[in-house]
């Protein structure tokens, strides 16, 4: 069996790399639908990703509009950061005078396909910068003078 070239490895961890970013992006989709978090399909419009690729390394920079997590973690209008957790409007009695009906519910739609992939794109990695390192002694095995 013929071994891939550094060069070989590095375009299959690029291609690997830009599919997973789609790929996440497709996912997050589908549980967006999956939870029925699309009254204007403002947020399942606003995913975009952007993969910036340099030797072995290579920067994933996944965007999406901030009500997303809001919805995530079932917070939003009136939730404040600091406010000691006195939440007044989650109290069935308050909500009930209020005519507010249920309170709000995670969604999460996003931490745990984000995790379980980001840790596959990990393994993923190690094994292909491995297979490139590996092809890089190889080389030098084969051809001495030309790793001088």
């Amino acid at each position: 069996m013929a071994e891939n070239t550094p060069q070989q490895i590095e375009a299959q961890q690029r291609k690997w790399i830009d599919e997973w970013s789609k790929k996440m992006i497709e996912i997050w989709r589908d549980k967006l639908t999956y939870w029925s978090i699309k009254d204007t399909g403002k947020l399942m419009d606003s995913f975009k990703d952007a993969v910036h690729h340099n030797g072995l390394s290579a920067n994933i920079l996944m965007h999406f509009l901030d009500y997303g997590i809001y919805q995530a973690y079932g917070v939003g209008r009136g939730y404040k950061r600091g406010n000691g957790g006195n939440l007044y409007f989650l109290d069935p009695k308050y909500r009930e005078e209020h005519n507010l009906g249920e309170p709000r519910q995670r969604r999460d739609w996003f931490n745990p396909k984000l995790f379980g992939s980001m840790m596959r794109l990990r393994e993923t990695m190690a094994r292909m910068i491995g297979e490139e390192a590996a092809a890089v002694v190889c080389d030098a095995l084969e051809n001495p003078r030309a790793a001088l």
